[in-house]
């Protein structure tokens, strides 16, 4: 999987129809979700095996069958648990699928306090008697009217997502405090510095640098940095450059050398051994199953 940024590029839906709809399958020795965030709110339906995601700060264990609600502008990756391999289903949905307009008292009452952290909704949908089993069943039949051929299928999901968010928030209630201002500034710097690694990763780039922009001294930084990303600074940003280097060896037929060179690699050796830690196999290796696959 090539998910290489960590503010989505890409765009879920249309403007007038702001739905996608993703099927990831994932080996036990890959990578399953990197870090990333998008303006977008998203259900994640773990549909075999078993896997951790991390959203902000929060851990969430889930197993085949379970799910969890990513609000919008919430840093959430994931990796998987055990041996086995792992596969998930994530619905991508933008807010103003449920506005009817500039001025929409159903909107401002119930979607804008849940998107300004105003008001919590569970994250974690088991499958479990109650209204999370509820959840879950609208869920599956959700992605199963995406599979199908009906009719204005479009008008069923959409349906579905209004009542999906109303027992969302049923379930829920107001914040009990928010998070707190110190905390959520950091993450926002956070996203910063991710932002100019993505933009500068061919470069040399220095903790220090890192550690201005995110207004942080280096020592806290680097302990700030892991406990949300679960990586240093520097693996983050070897992970980040090898996901390049991957796309380049798909794309082109440059030499191995020029690739890393090109991704901020000027050891040959050390960007194999990086690249090896991350696919489980050299660059050479990779561009070579690639041309017998293709």
């Amino acid at each position: 999987m090539d998910k290489s940024t960590l503010k989505e590029a890409r765009k879920h839906g249309t403007p007038i129809y702001p739905v996608s709809f993703y099927d990831i399958a994932c080996p036990p020795d890959a990578p399953l979700l990197d870090l990333h965030w998008h303006d977008e709110l998203e259900l994640l339906l773990v549909t075999e095996g078993s896997a951790v995601f991390r959203v902000d700060l929060q851990d969430y264990e889930l197993r085949a069958g379970e799910a969890i609600f990513v609000n919008a502008g919430e840093l959430h990756s994931g990796y998987v648990t055990n041996d086995q391999a792992c596969s998930f289903t994530a619905v991508v949905f933008h807010s103003s699928l449920f506005s009817s307009g500039t001025i929409d008292y159903l909107f401002d009452r119930y979607i804008s306090p849940v998107l300004e952290r105003r008001y919590e909704v569970p994250a974690h949908l088991r499958r479990e008697p109650g209204a999370g089993l509820e959840l879950l069943t609208m869920l599956d039949t959700l992605i199963e009217i995406y599979n199908s051929d009906k009719l204005a299928n479009e008008l069923m999901i959409k349906g579905l997502l209004y009542s999906m968010m109303s027992e969302l928030i049923g379930l829920g209630g107001p914040a009990a405090r928010t998070k707190p201002e110190q905390e959520g500034y950091r993450i926002d710097r956070l996203k910063t510095v991710i932002e100019y690694i993505e933009q500068n990763y061919a470069e040399p780039i220095p903790l220090h640098k890192l550690a201005e922009l995110a207004r942080m001294s280096e020592s806290y930084f680097c302990r700030f940095f892991k406990r949300i990303t679960t990586k240093s600074p520097i693996e983050y940003m070897n992970s980040y450059r090898v996901q390049q280097a991957a796309a380049r060896l798909r794309q082109s037929d440059a030499k191995i050398m020029e690739v890393a060179l090109d991704v901020g690699f000027n050891s040959l050796s050390y960007f194999n051994t990086v690249f090896r830690q991350r696919f489980g196999c050299t660059p050479r290796e990779y561009r070579s199953r690639l041309q017998k696959s293709g």
